[in-house]
Protein backbone atom coordinates (compact mmCIF):
# COMPACT_ATOMS: atom_id res chain seq x y z
CA UNK A 1 0.00 0.00 0.00
CA UNK A 2 1.38 3.53 -0.66
CA UNK A 3 1.88 6.48 1.30
CA UNK A 4 -0.78 8.25 0.16
CA UNK A 5 -3.20 4.83 1.04
CA UNK A 6 -1.85 4.70 4.90
CA UNK A 7 -2.54 8.08 5.00
CA UNK A 8 -6.17 8.08 4.09
CA UNK A 9 -6.46 5.03 6.38
CA UNK A 10 -5.56 6.80 9.36
CA UNK A 11 -7.20 9.75 8.58
CA UNK A 12 -10.22 7.67 7.99
CA UNK A 13 -9.89 6.13 11.60
CA UNK A 14 -9.60 9.30 13.29
CA UNK A 15 -12.65 10.54 11.58
CA UNK A 16 -14.37 7.45 12.74
CA UNK A 17 -13.08 7.59 16.61
CA UNK A 18 -13.75 11.08 17.16
CA UNK A 19 -17.16 10.20 15.45
CA UNK A 20 -17.65 7.66 18.05
CA UNK A 21 -16.19 9.23 21.09
CA UNK A 22 -18.67 12.20 20.43
CA UNK A 23 -21.59 9.80 20.74
CA UNK A 24 -20.30 8.45 23.79
CA UNK A 25 -21.76 10.04 27.20
CA UNK A 26 -19.24 9.03 29.84
CA UNK A 27 -14.99 10.13 29.29
CA UNK A 28 -13.45 7.15 27.55
CA UNK A 29 -10.43 7.09 30.44
CA UNK A 30 -10.42 8.86 34.01
CA UNK A 31 -7.70 10.87 34.05
CA UNK A 32 -8.24 13.97 36.51
CA UNK A 33 -5.14 14.98 36.57
CA UNK A 34 -4.51 15.14 32.71
CA UNK A 35 -5.27 18.08 30.71
CA UNK A 36 -8.03 18.35 28.28
CA UNK A 37 -6.46 18.03 25.61
CA UNK A 38 -3.91 14.60 26.27
CA UNK A 39 -7.23 12.96 27.51
CA UNK A 40 -9.22 13.95 24.51
CA UNK A 41 -6.14 12.73 22.04
CA UNK A 42 -5.84 9.27 24.24
CA UNK A 43 -9.61 8.81 24.40
CA UNK A 44 -9.34 8.96 20.36
CA UNK A 45 -6.93 6.70 20.55
CA UNK A 46 -8.25 4.17 22.44
CA UNK A 47 -11.53 4.61 19.86
CA UNK A 48 -8.62 3.79 17.11
CA UNK A 49 -7.47 0.97 19.19
CA UNK A 50 -10.08 -1.03 20.00
CA UNK A 51 -11.72 -0.14 16.15
CA UNK A 52 -8.20 -1.52 14.77
CA UNK A 53 -8.96 -4.75 17.03
CA UNK A 54 -12.49 -5.28 15.71
CA UNK A 55 -10.93 -4.87 11.85
CA UNK A 56 -8.08 -7.66 12.70
CA UNK A 57 -10.66 -9.78 14.15
CA UNK A 58 -12.72 -9.60 11.06
CA UNK A 59 -9.56 -10.16 8.96
CA UNK A 60 -8.51 -13.26 11.25
CA UNK A 61 -11.87 -14.71 10.85
CA UNK A 62 -11.76 -14.22 7.12
CA UNK A 63 -8.60 -16.03 6.73
CA UNK A 64 -9.68 -18.53 8.74
CA UNK A 65 -12.69 -19.60 6.50
CA UNK A 66 -10.18 -19.08 3.52
CA UNK A 67 -8.05 -21.33 5.08
CA UNK A 68 -10.87 -23.87 6.17
CA UNK A 69 -12.08 -23.59 2.28
CA UNK A 70 -8.52 -24.09 0.64
CA UNK A 71 -7.82 -26.93 2.43
CA UNK A 72 -11.16 -28.46 1.95
CA UNK A 73 -10.60 -27.80 -1.83
CA UNK A 74 -6.88 -28.63 -1.81
CA UNK A 75 -7.66 -32.20 0.37
CA UNK A 76 -10.74 -33.43 -1.34
CA UNK A 77 -9.82 -32.16 -5.41
CA UNK A 78 -10.14 -35.15 -7.50
CA UNK A 79 -5.98 -35.42 -8.40
CA UNK A 80 -3.50 -35.77 -6.13
CA UNK A 81 -0.94 -32.92 -5.21
CA UNK A 82 2.53 -33.45 -4.03
CA UNK A 83 5.05 -30.55 -2.99
CA UNK A 84 8.48 -31.75 -3.48
CA UNK A 85 11.68 -30.26 -2.75
CA UNK A 86 14.57 -29.76 -5.06
CA UNK A 87 15.61 -33.42 -3.75
CA UNK A 88 12.54 -35.18 -4.89
CA UNK A 89 10.99 -35.37 -1.03
CA UNK A 90 7.78 -34.86 -0.27
CA UNK A 91 6.87 -31.93 1.75
CA UNK A 92 2.95 -31.51 1.66
CA UNK A 93 0.23 -33.70 0.17
CA UNK A 94 -3.54 -33.71 -0.12
CA UNK A 95 -5.67 -36.60 0.80
CA UNK A 96 -6.15 -37.53 -2.77
CA UNK A 97 -2.33 -38.19 -2.93
CA UNK A 98 -2.50 -41.22 0.00
CA UNK A 99 -5.42 -42.39 -1.51
CA UNK A 100 -4.22 -43.15 -4.58
CA UNK A 101 -0.92 -44.29 -2.77
CA UNK A 102 -2.67 -46.34 -0.49
CA UNK A 103 -0.75 -44.96 2.23
CA UNK A 104 -1.93 -42.44 5.14
CA UNK A 105 -1.10 -38.63 4.54
CA UNK A 106 1.36 -38.36 7.41
CA UNK A 107 3.96 -41.10 6.00
CA UNK A 108 4.02 -40.08 3.07
CA UNK A 109 5.78 -36.85 4.30
CA UNK A 110 9.91 -36.50 4.39
CA UNK A 111 9.54 -39.60 1.56
CA UNK A 112 10.71 -39.71 -1.71
CA UNK A 113 8.53 -39.52 -4.35
CA UNK A 114 10.82 -41.97 -6.37
CA UNK A 115 9.88 -44.21 -3.69
CA UNK A 116 6.28 -44.41 -5.10
CA UNK A 117 7.27 -44.47 -8.75
CA UNK A 118 6.92 -48.14 -10.75
CA UNK A 119 10.42 -49.53 -11.61
CA UNK A 120 9.66 -48.97 -15.20
CA UNK A 121 8.85 -45.67 -14.67
CA UNK A 122 11.60 -44.79 -12.37
CA UNK A 123 14.33 -43.21 -14.94
CA UNK A 124 11.39 -41.32 -16.64
CA UNK A 125 10.84 -39.80 -13.11
CA UNK A 126 14.64 -38.52 -13.14
CA UNK A 127 14.91 -36.97 -16.07
CA UNK A 128 12.05 -35.17 -15.02
CA UNK A 129 12.75 -34.14 -12.11
CA UNK A 130 15.29 -31.41 -13.00
CA UNK A 131 13.52 -30.14 -15.71
CA UNK A 132 10.81 -29.42 -13.40
CA UNK A 133 12.44 -27.56 -11.24
CA UNK A 134 13.56 -25.50 -14.44
CA UNK A 135 10.53 -24.84 -16.10
CA UNK A 136 8.36 -21.81 -15.89
CA UNK A 137 5.33 -23.16 -18.18
CA UNK A 138 5.31 -26.62 -16.46
CA UNK A 139 5.88 -29.66 -18.17
CA UNK A 140 2.89 -32.81 -19.03
CA UNK A 141 3.98 -36.78 -18.59
CA UNK A 142 2.87 -39.88 -18.48
CA UNK A 143 4.53 -42.76 -15.90
CA UNK A 144 3.44 -45.69 -13.61
CA UNK A 145 2.79 -44.67 -10.10
CA UNK A 146 2.81 -48.40 -7.51
CA UNK A 147 0.77 -48.23 -4.34
CA UNK A 148 2.77 -49.91 -0.87
CA UNK A 149 0.34 -53.21 -1.87
CA UNK A 150 2.43 -53.30 -5.19
CA UNK A 151 -0.06 -52.92 -7.46
CA UNK A 152 1.39 -50.40 -10.68
CA UNK A 153 -1.10 -48.10 -12.24
CA UNK A 154 -0.90 -45.52 -14.96
CA UNK A 155 -1.12 -41.34 -14.34
CA UNK A 156 -0.48 -38.20 -16.33
CA UNK A 157 1.55 -36.07 -14.23
CA UNK A 158 1.59 -32.27 -14.59
CA UNK A 159 4.43 -30.41 -12.47
CA UNK A 160 6.46 -26.55 -12.32
CA UNK A 161 8.65 -25.04 -10.36
CA UNK A 162 7.46 -24.13 -6.69
CA UNK A 163 9.67 -21.67 -4.75
CA UNK A 164 11.80 -22.03 -2.70
CA UNK A 165 13.58 -24.40 -5.17
CA UNK A 166 11.40 -27.28 -4.99
CA UNK A 167 8.20 -28.61 -7.70
CA UNK A 168 4.56 -29.08 -7.39
CA UNK A 169 3.10 -31.54 -9.17
CA UNK A 170 -0.28 -32.83 -10.02
CA UNK A 171 -0.90 -36.66 -10.34
CA UNK A 172 -4.06 -37.85 -12.06
CA UNK A 173 -5.16 -41.41 -12.28
CA UNK A 174 -5.76 -42.62 -16.25
CA UNK A 175 -6.75 -46.44 -15.59
CA UNK A 176 -10.26 -45.94 -17.21
CA UNK A 177 -8.45 -43.69 -19.72
CA UNK A 178 -5.59 -46.02 -20.32
CA UNK A 179 -8.08 -49.17 -20.72
CA UNK A 180 -10.82 -47.04 -23.07
CA UNK A 181 -7.47 -46.41 -25.28
CA UNK A 182 -6.68 -49.81 -25.57
CA UNK A 183 -10.44 -51.27 -25.76
CA UNK A 184 -10.31 -49.16 -28.93
CA UNK A 185 -7.04 -50.14 -30.23
CA UNK A 186 -8.27 -53.89 -30.31
CA UNK A 187 -11.66 -52.82 -31.69
CA UNK A 188 -9.41 -51.21 -34.25
CA UNK A 189 -7.27 -54.06 -35.01
CA UNK A 190 -10.06 -56.09 -35.18
CA UNK A 191 -12.09 -54.04 -37.31
CA UNK A 192 -9.22 -53.34 -39.86
CA UNK A 193 -8.70 -57.36 -39.82
CA UNK A 194 -12.51 -57.44 -40.82
CA UNK A 195 -12.45 -55.20 -43.21
CA UNK A 196 -9.72 -56.61 -44.86
CA UNK A 197 -11.03 -60.19 -45.17
CA UNK A 198 -14.51 -58.62 -46.67
CA UNK A 199 -11.80 -56.60 -49.08
CA UNK A 200 -10.13 -59.70 -50.26
CA UNK A 201 -13.96 -61.11 -50.52
CA UNK A 202 -14.68 -58.31 -53.01
CA UNK A 203 -11.63 -58.47 -54.90
CA UNK A 204 -12.15 -62.22 -55.40
CA UNK A 205 -15.57 -61.63 -56.40
CA UNK A 206 -14.65 -58.45 -58.72
CA UNK A 207 -11.78 -60.57 -60.35
CA UNK A 208 -14.57 -63.43 -60.81
CA UNK A 209 -17.00 -60.76 -62.25
CA UNK A 210 -14.21 -59.51 -64.40
CA UNK A 211 -13.40 -63.32 -65.70
CA UNK A 212 -17.27 -64.17 -66.41
CA UNK A 213 -17.96 -60.69 -68.09
CA UNK A 214 -14.98 -61.09 -70.59
CA UNK A 215 -15.56 -64.96 -71.31
CA UNK A 216 -19.35 -64.16 -71.93
CA UNK A 217 -18.44 -61.16 -74.07
CA UNK A 218 -15.91 -63.12 -76.08
CA UNK A 219 -17.78 -66.10 -76.04
CA UNK A 220 -20.67 -64.01 -77.89
CA UNK A 221 -18.37 -62.71 -80.51
CA UNK A 222 -18.28 -65.95 -81.86
CA UNK A 223 -22.04 -67.24 -82.54
CA UNK A 224 -22.40 -63.72 -83.71
CA UNK A 225 -19.71 -64.15 -86.66
CA UNK A 226 -21.57 -67.62 -87.17
CA UNK A 227 -24.92 -65.43 -87.73
CA UNK A 228 -23.51 -62.41 -89.62
CA UNK A 229 -21.73 -65.17 -91.56
CA UNK A 230 -24.99 -66.84 -92.57
CA UNK A 231 -26.97 -63.41 -93.59
CA UNK A 232 -24.26 -62.47 -95.73
CA UNK A 233 -24.97 -65.71 -97.41
CA UNK A 234 -28.37 -64.76 -98.02
CA UNK A 235 -27.38 -61.00 -98.87
CA UNK A 236 -25.22 -63.00 -101.77
CA UNK A 237 -28.55 -65.09 -103.20
CA UNK A 238 -31.09 -62.13 -102.50
CA UNK A 239 -32.42 -62.92 -106.20
CA UNK A 240 -33.25 -66.24 -105.21
CA UNK A 241 -35.29 -65.57 -101.94
CA UNK A 242 -38.46 -64.24 -101.42
CA UNK A 243 -38.96 -60.07 -100.64
CA UNK A 244 -39.66 -60.59 -96.76
CA UNK A 245 -36.97 -63.53 -96.42
CA UNK A 246 -34.59 -60.07 -97.22
CA UNK A 247 -35.97 -57.97 -95.43
CA UNK A 248 -35.94 -60.17 -92.43
CA UNK A 249 -32.51 -60.99 -93.25
CA UNK A 250 -31.88 -56.93 -93.23
CA UNK A 251 -33.19 -56.61 -89.59
CA UNK A 252 -30.96 -60.03 -88.81
CA UNK A 253 -28.15 -57.79 -89.79
CA UNK A 254 -28.56 -54.59 -88.68
CA UNK A 255 -29.37 -56.83 -85.15
CA UNK A 256 -26.28 -58.92 -85.19
CA UNK A 257 -24.21 -55.58 -85.98
CA UNK A 258 -25.53 -54.00 -83.65
CA UNK A 259 -25.46 -57.05 -81.04
CA UNK A 260 -22.17 -56.86 -81.68
CA UNK A 261 -21.06 -53.63 -81.16
CA UNK A 262 -22.33 -53.63 -78.00
CA UNK A 263 -20.35 -56.67 -77.33
CA UNK A 264 -17.11 -54.82 -78.24
CA UNK A 265 -18.16 -52.10 -75.78
CA UNK A 266 -18.35 -54.25 -72.70
CA UNK A 267 -15.31 -55.87 -73.37
CA UNK A 268 -13.74 -52.59 -73.74
CA UNK A 269 -15.12 -51.43 -70.37
CA UNK A 270 -14.27 -54.78 -68.71
CA UNK A 271 -10.54 -54.43 -70.00
CA UNK A 272 -10.30 -50.78 -68.97
CA UNK A 273 -10.39 -51.95 -65.40
CA UNK A 274 -8.01 -54.86 -65.89
CA UNK A 275 -4.58 -53.46 -67.81
CA UNK A 276 -1.81 -53.07 -65.62
CA UNK A 277 -0.46 -49.58 -64.99
CA UNK A 278 2.29 -47.55 -64.08
CA UNK A 279 1.87 -44.48 -62.22
CA UNK A 280 4.57 -41.82 -63.70
CA UNK A 281 4.97 -37.64 -64.21
CA UNK A 282 2.31 -37.52 -67.13
CA UNK A 283 2.31 -33.95 -69.43
CA UNK A 284 -1.39 -34.03 -70.24
CA UNK A 285 -0.52 -31.03 -73.10
CA UNK A 286 1.61 -34.11 -75.01
CA UNK A 287 -1.89 -36.63 -74.04
CA UNK A 288 -3.96 -33.82 -75.72
CA UNK A 289 -1.77 -33.55 -78.94
CA UNK A 290 -1.47 -37.30 -79.40
CA UNK A 291 -5.51 -37.59 -78.87
CA UNK A 292 -5.91 -35.03 -81.19
CA UNK A 293 -3.87 -36.28 -83.64
CA UNK A 294 -6.10 -39.68 -83.29
CA UNK A 295 -9.21 -37.58 -84.22
CA UNK A 296 -8.44 -35.31 -86.85
CA UNK A 297 -10.02 -38.49 -89.55
CA UNK A 298 -13.17 -37.90 -87.71
CA UNK A 299 -13.33 -33.65 -87.76
CA UNK A 300 -12.49 -33.90 -91.72
CA UNK A 301 -15.30 -31.96 -93.20
CA UNK A 302 -16.48 -30.39 -90.18
CA UNK A 303 -15.53 -26.76 -88.90
CA UNK A 304 -14.33 -28.26 -85.18
CA UNK A 305 -12.56 -25.39 -82.81
CA UNK A 306 -10.27 -27.97 -80.88
CA UNK A 307 -8.13 -26.22 -78.27
CA UNK A 308 -6.24 -26.60 -75.04
CA UNK A 309 -4.95 -24.57 -72.06
CA UNK A 310 -1.65 -25.11 -70.88
CA UNK A 311 -2.41 -28.31 -69.00
CA UNK A 312 -0.28 -29.75 -65.78
CA UNK A 313 2.07 -32.59 -65.53
CA UNK A 314 0.04 -35.10 -63.16
CA UNK A 315 0.82 -38.40 -61.83
CA UNK A 316 -1.15 -41.03 -63.54
CA UNK A 317 -0.84 -43.43 -66.18
CA UNK A 318 -0.41 -42.79 -69.77
CA UNK A 319 -2.95 -45.50 -71.08
CA UNK A 320 -5.57 -44.52 -68.29
CA UNK A 321 -5.28 -40.76 -69.47
CA UNK A 322 -5.41 -41.39 -72.97
CA UNK A 323 -8.38 -43.39 -72.67
CA UNK A 324 -10.12 -40.76 -70.66
CA UNK A 325 -9.39 -38.05 -73.03
CA UNK A 326 -10.21 -39.62 -76.15
CA UNK A 327 -13.52 -40.64 -74.82
CA UNK A 328 -14.49 -37.31 -73.51
CA UNK A 329 -13.69 -35.64 -76.60
CA UNK A 330 -15.03 -38.57 -78.42
CA UNK A 331 -18.42 -37.43 -76.83
CA UNK A 332 -18.35 -33.59 -77.11
CA UNK A 333 -17.68 -33.91 -81.19
CA UNK A 334 -20.35 -36.50 -81.52
CA UNK A 335 -22.90 -33.88 -79.61
CA UNK A 336 -21.58 -30.83 -81.37
CA UNK A 337 -22.17 -32.26 -84.96
CA UNK A 338 -24.99 -30.71 -85.76
CA UNK A 339 -23.18 -27.33 -84.93
CA UNK A 340 -22.13 -25.19 -87.93
CA UNK A 341 -18.74 -24.50 -85.85
CA UNK A 342 -18.11 -27.20 -83.09
CA UNK A 343 -16.19 -25.54 -79.91
CA UNK A 344 -14.55 -27.97 -77.87
CA UNK A 345 -11.99 -26.41 -75.10
CA UNK A 346 -9.91 -28.32 -72.18
CA UNK A 347 -8.88 -26.40 -69.21
CA UNK A 348 -7.71 -27.40 -66.09
CA UNK A 349 -7.55 -25.98 -62.19
CA UNK A 350 -5.60 -26.98 -59.26
CA UNK A 351 -6.74 -27.55 -55.63
CA UNK A 352 -4.52 -28.66 -52.92
CA UNK A 353 -5.24 -31.83 -53.24
CA UNK A 354 -6.57 -32.56 -57.02
CA UNK A 355 -6.26 -31.23 -60.40
CA UNK A 356 -9.72 -29.97 -61.93
CA UNK A 357 -9.35 -31.00 -65.63
CA UNK A 358 -12.87 -29.20 -67.51
CA UNK A 359 -13.94 -30.34 -71.00
CA UNK A 360 -16.13 -27.98 -72.34
CA UNK A 361 -18.39 -28.29 -76.00
CA UNK A 362 -21.12 -25.98 -77.52
CA UNK A 363 -22.66 -29.02 -78.08
CA UNK A 364 -26.82 -29.69 -77.65
CA UNK A 365 -26.23 -30.17 -74.14
CA UNK A 366 -28.54 -31.98 -71.52
CA UNK A 367 -31.09 -31.89 -68.71
CA UNK A 368 -29.18 -31.60 -65.32
CA UNK A 369 -32.05 -33.75 -63.70
CA UNK A 370 -31.08 -36.62 -65.69
CA UNK A 371 -26.98 -36.13 -65.49
CA UNK A 372 -26.66 -39.12 -62.74
CA UNK A 373 -27.60 -41.31 -65.73
CA UNK A 374 -24.72 -40.20 -67.92
CA UNK A 375 -22.06 -42.28 -66.68
CA UNK A 376 -24.29 -45.36 -66.09
CA UNK A 377 -23.27 -48.32 -68.92
CA UNK A 378 -25.34 -48.52 -71.89
CA UNK A 379 -27.12 -45.39 -70.57
CA UNK A 380 -28.37 -42.74 -72.98
CA UNK A 381 -29.85 -39.55 -72.59
CA UNK A 382 -30.56 -38.88 -76.20
CA UNK A 383 -31.97 -40.89 -78.94
CA UNK A 384 -29.16 -43.71 -80.91
CA UNK A 385 -31.16 -42.85 -84.03
CA UNK A 386 -29.55 -38.61 -83.99
CA UNK A 387 -26.56 -39.79 -81.85
CA UNK A 388 -25.26 -43.12 -82.91
CA UNK A 389 -23.16 -45.09 -79.96
CA UNK A 390 -23.40 -47.72 -77.38
CA UNK A 391 -23.62 -45.81 -74.40
CA UNK A 392 -20.97 -46.93 -72.92
CA UNK A 393 -17.74 -44.07 -73.48
CA UNK A 394 -18.94 -41.99 -70.27
CA UNK A 395 -19.03 -44.88 -68.41
CA UNK A 396 -15.64 -46.03 -68.78
CA UNK A 397 -14.29 -42.96 -68.30
CA UNK A 398 -15.86 -42.50 -64.94
CA UNK A 399 -14.56 -46.43 -64.21
CA UNK A 400 -10.96 -45.33 -65.42
CA UNK A 401 -10.83 -42.40 -62.79
CA UNK A 402 -12.60 -43.89 -59.81
CA UNK A 403 -9.90 -46.83 -60.15
CA UNK A 404 -7.25 -44.53 -59.50
CA UNK A 405 -9.26 -42.58 -56.77
CA UNK A 406 -10.46 -40.23 -59.32
CA UNK A 407 -14.03 -38.09 -59.72
CA UNK A 408 -15.98 -37.26 -62.61
CA UNK A 409 -19.58 -35.78 -63.07
CA UNK A 410 -21.15 -33.03 -65.60
CA UNK A 411 -23.09 -29.96 -65.78
CA UNK A 412 -24.96 -29.17 -68.92
CA UNK A 413 -28.26 -27.14 -70.52
CA UNK A 414 -30.58 -28.15 -73.09
CA UNK A 415 -29.11 -26.65 -76.04
CA UNK A 416 -26.05 -24.32 -74.37
CA UNK A 417 -23.31 -27.26 -74.36
CA UNK A 418 -22.20 -29.36 -71.86
CA UNK A 419 -18.98 -29.54 -69.35
CA UNK A 420 -17.30 -32.64 -68.41
CA UNK A 421 -14.94 -32.67 -65.04
CA UNK A 422 -12.62 -35.02 -64.09
CA UNK A 423 -10.76 -34.57 -60.42
CA UNK A 424 -7.95 -36.46 -60.60
CA UNK A 425 -5.62 -36.70 -57.14
CA UNK A 426 -2.29 -35.24 -56.81
CA UNK A 427 -1.29 -38.60 -55.10
CA UNK A 428 -3.63 -41.39 -56.68
CA UNK A 429 -3.78 -44.51 -55.31
CA UNK A 430 -4.53 -47.62 -57.65
CA UNK A 431 -7.97 -49.15 -55.30
CA UNK A 432 -7.86 -52.42 -57.35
Amino acid sequence: MSDTSDERAAQNLREAAERQLEDRTRPALPLPETPEVLRHELSVHQIELELQNEELTQTVLRLQQAHEKYVGLYDFAPVGYFTLDAGGEIREANLRAGRLLGVERPRLLGRRFAQYTAPESRSTLAALLPRLLASEDGLVAELRLQRVDGRSFPVRLEGQAYSPGGSLIAVTDITTEKAAQEELLRLNETLEARVAERLTKIRELSDELKTVALAVSEDLLAPLHQVAALVNLLHRDRSAAPDPLVKHADSVSRAVDRMEELTRALLEYTRASQTRVRLTPLDLNRVFAEVEKDLRPRMEGRAVQLTSSTLPTVLADSGTMQLVFLKLLENALKFTSTRETARIHVGAAETESEFILRFEDNGVGFNNRHKDRLFGVFKRLHPESAYPGTGIGLAIVRRACTRFGGRVWADGRLGEGATFFVAWPKQPTLLE
